[in-house]
């Protein structure tokens, strides 16, 4: 992630997650993402990242991130 005052992109998140966690489907690393982001604004009230989520019929999707690791 970035340093402090530096804003993050969701690119920066997932890469964190498949780096520390390994391999998984694109929808498993959009909840993930999603909840990075909600526990941010819980505890922080900032978000870690500008883009969006859309819900999809099964579970909220960034339309940018899932373009990128779809497959």
């Amino acid at each position: 992630m970035k340093g402090k005052g530096q804003q993050s992109t969701i690119y920066d998140v997932a890469k964190y997650i498949i780096d520390n966690f390994g391999p998984m489907s694109a929808m498993k690393l959009q909840k993930l993402a999603f909840y990075s982001q909600a526990m941010a604004l819980v505890w922080d009230d900032v978000p870690i990242f500008e883009d969006d989520f859309e819900a999809w019929p099964k579970g909220p999707v960034c339309r940018n991130l899932f373009q990128t690791h779809k497959g």
